[in-house]
């Protein structure tokens, strides 16, 4: 009914019903898609039905309002590799087999550390370790990856480093198979390269706080933004603090994280970037080391423990300082100059 919100549709035999409506003059509009559409009158009276003659509606052309379905399904892809990775070319168009876990799928499935199920997005890498949360040595063909942190190789033995803590990391590469470009001496089963956050040049601040089970409790902070009116410096700042048991009695690991960044654009050519990221452990031993029994496999139920409590725990400071100076000379010549500094300190076992 024109001028009304009152609608219908025809049944198989072209017949339709409206009720309730008030006395009065109106205006019925007749369409279908692909047939002309007609205007007929109508006089409705109290206590009386009102029978409409028939309508003949002809064939017509009509273009329908053009529907734009649009999804993305991309959101975990990444196109480009960091600039530490040292290869500008598309991921796509590489022979090397090299997956990323971006920040969107590390927010999405809330991974807290680099031992905290991230490597199920990566097919053929596995954990061959039982040291909690203190390492994360993964495995990829067969040897050992070799850890990288903004491209600077991070493992100085078979142990190390202290596992990345995802508060203050943007992005994680992982390099399969010898990777000569990156690593001159190494095993054969490639490296990963954790990439930290660095500064967008964009104002904002995320604060997320944590809950789960063996009362896990962790917050953090992401404050982004301009240390200048002009822009040309830069600023970012994450900070993290944990709260962590187990399901295993009398262990225990607490972590905290301060990473600031600081990047200045000398001129339109020049960046300088400085960079510190400083973890704090104090964890216990983790009370399944090397635990057999004599019954067989699986015979121990799964919260044993050997770890007594009151025992000091392990504390762990780790300190990375990052200097980075890149210079463009041409739209397809760049040059980078890096330096780091790593120092680790563990008193406990």
């Amino acid at each position: 009914i024109k001028g009304t919100d009152k609608t219908t549709a025809t049944n198989a035999r072209g017949e339709f019903e409206i009720n309730h409506i008030a006395p009065g003059s109106y205006v019925l509009i007749a369409s279908s898609v692909g047939l002309e559409t007609k205007e007929i009158s109508a006089e409705v009276r109290a206590g009386e039905t009102a029978f409409i003659p028939e309508i003949i509606l002809k064939a017509s052309v009509k273009e329908l309002a053009a529907v734009d379905i649009s999804a993305s399904r991309d959101s975990y892809s990444a196109k480009e590799l960091s600039p530490s990775l040292r290869l500008t070319s598309p991921i796509l168009e590489l022979p090397q087999n090299i997956q990323v876990v971006t920040s969107e799928m590390l927010k999405d499935q809330q991974v807290i550390s680099m031992s905290d199920g991230l490597i199920r997005n990566v097919s053929g890498a596995v954990r061959v370790e039982h040291w909690g949360d203190l390492f994360t040595k993964i495995f990829s063909r067969g040897s050992q990856a070799q850890a990288f942190r903004n491209g600077f190789n991070a493992v100085n033995s078979f142990w190390g480093p202290l596992t990345e803590d995802m508060s203050f990391v943007q992005r994680i590469e992982f390099v399969k198979g010898p990777a000569g470009f990156m690593l001159s001496h190494g095993d054969p089963g490639g490296l990963y390269n954790v990439v930290t956050k660095k500064p967008t040049g964009i104002s904002k601040g995320e604060a997320s706080f944590t809950l789960g089970s063996f009362d896990l409790y962790r917050t953090t902070l992401d404050l982004d933004g301009k240390a200048s009116p002009n822009g040309k410096l830069l600023y970012r700042l994450n900070l993290s603090a944990q709260n962590k048991k187990s399901f295993r009695a009398n262990e225990f690991n607490d972590r905290y994280v301060i990473a600031p960044v600081l990047s200045y654009q000398l001129d339109a050519r020049t960046k300088l970037t400085l960079e510190y990221n400083y973890q704090r452990a104090n964890m216990s031993d983790v009370g399944s080391y090397y635990v057999f029994s004599t019954q067989g496999l699986a015979t121990l139920p799964r919260n044993f423990t050997m770890m007594p409590g009151g025992m000091s725990p392990t504390k762990i400071n780790d300190h990375s300082l990052y200097a980075m100076l890149t210079h463009s000379f041409h739209k397809n010549w760049n040059v980078t100059a890096q330096a780091s500094k790593f120092l680790y300190d563990q008193q406990g076992t």
